[in-house]
């Protein structure tokens, strides 16, 4: 059974989820399995950055855009 304070706390978060303004990305890291070979993609010190190939060259890649998507308006962007 539940008690008053973890109902508070679920309802609490709850709340929060609602308005995703109030979370700020400082650092992220995570591991992307791609279709050819797995990659690590970082939000650090507001810059996006994966170990692919293709980002090396073009600032941005499908890992990327990817986890862009997956996060909606969660996801970190460039300073």
């Amino acid at each position: 059974m539940l008690d008053s304070g973890m109902i508070n706390k679920i309802q609490k978060a709850k709340m929060y989820a609602d308005e995703p303004e109030r979370i700020h990305f400082k650092d992220l890291k995570v591991e992307f399995d791609g279709k050819n070979s797995p990659h690590t993609v970082e939000f650090h010190e507001g810059h996006w950055k994966c170990d692919c190939g293709y980002f090396q060259h073009h600032a941005t890649c499908s890992h990327v855009m990817a986890l862009d998507r997956v996060l909606g308006v969660m996801a970190p962007h460039e300073a």
